[in-house]
């Protein structure tokens, strides 16, 4: 489920930021079952319709982990609802960071996050390695 919802984001929405091989390898050795460890810490809130995970957001105190959505559902509105309850249930000290893809960036930008710069990353179960924008977001005082 949450596998299928992240592999369609990225093949979907990257394609513009990284390249077709570092895509077509994004997932690396991760499958269902990976997700289904995520799953199972009860952090991941899902947005369903008709039975179809359209997006989900991940969070652990203080940081939002994961925010996908599938490339139908994106520029609805669905991104900025999950990113609040993410926010939400992330919050802590005033603070919530992020590693955010190139192209997700300036969506996190739009709901108040601020870059800190810029690392590559590369997944401890593979995939080449990708650029990401580290950003952290304040709630308004």
């Amino acid at each position: 489920m949450l596998y299928d919802v992240t592999a369609a984001a990225i093949s979907g929405l990257a394609g513009g930021h990284y390249s077709a091989a570092q895509i077509s390898q994004w997932m690396g050795g991760r499958d269902a079952a990976h997700y289904e460890q995520v799953i199972a810490g009860g952090a991941v809130r899902m947005a369903v319709q008709d039975g179809v995970v359209l997006g989900f957001v991940d969070t652990a105190p203080g940081v939002l982990l994961r925010l996908f959505v599938r490339p139908e559902a994106a520029g609805q509105g669905l991104g900025g609802r999950l990113l609040a309850l993410g926010v939400a249930a992330a919050l802590r000290n005033g603070g919530v960071r992020l590693e955010a893809t190139l192209n997700a960036a300036p969506f996190y930008a739009r709901h108040g996050f601020v870059a800190l710069g810029r690392e590559i990353y590369q997944h401890e179960l593979g995939g080449l390695p990708v650029e990401i924008v580290k950003m952290v977001y304040r709630a308004p005082r």
